[in-house]
């Protein structure tokens, strides 16, 4: 059970008890195709099967097929585990508009610490 007690969806129930737990990855099977459980299930398997944010990564697009959503979901998953100071530092140098970037985190953090959650 899940939120509210509803049963989650079987695929992604598969993927929570570790369908992705396949050493061989893409000759196992794993694939990041444009559905999202497919490129869910292979983000997941990048995020289990390796040891940094770049070796992941790499990982991850490599599966091939839909490899932009497949990263995406991959670094949101990786970002969180690793955070910010893991990330290639050559990466970090080559995002545009680093510090528009940099305010408007800190303006979503500031307006997330004024919300007040009424349960």
């Amino acid at each position: 059970k899940w939120l509210k007690n509803d049963p989650l969806d079987s695929e992604i129930e598969n993927i929570a008890k570790g369908s992705f737990k396949k050493e061989k990855g893409y000759d196992a099977g794993i694939r990041g195709k444009g559905y999202v459980v497919n490129s869910l299930e292979a983000a997941v398997w990048a995020f289990w099967s390796t040891h940094s944010f770049a070796e992941g990564a790499l990982a991850a697009v490599n599966l091939g097929d839909d490899t932009d959503t497949t990263a995406a979901i991959y670094g949101q998953l990786a970002g969180a585990y690793y955070g910010f100071r893991k990330l290639p530092p050559e990466w970090v140098d080559c995002v545009y508009s680093k510090r528009f970037i940099d305010c408007l985190c800190k303006w979503i953090a500031y307006e997330g610490s004024q919300l007040h959650f009424n349960n």
